[in-house]
């Protein structure tokens, strides 16, 4: 653990500034190169998208059936 006040001294603001920018960069550096893969490579992500879709649709209609059968309204 960092003591920042020690860190920043009496580098006031100006110094307070530079840490918490270092490391907000430090904390987001991997989830930019993620999303720099996945902008490179779009077809995975749309593919991504539509298995998710599906699966999504899967579990809403057995839903609704279980939804129909309670309600019996099955034909």
């Amino acid at each position: 653990e960092v003591d920042i006040a020690a860190e920043i001294g009496d580098g006031g603001a100006g110094m307070l500034k530079r840490i918490v920018t270092e490391s907000v960069n430090g904390f987001l550096e991997p989830h930019r190169e993620r999303r720099a893969q996945f902008e490179a490579d779009l077809d995975y992500v749309k593919d991504v998208l539509h298995e998710g879709n599906r699966r999504m649709n899967e579990i809403a209609n057995a839903t609704l059936d279980e939804v129909r059968e309670a309600m019996n309204m099955v034909y």
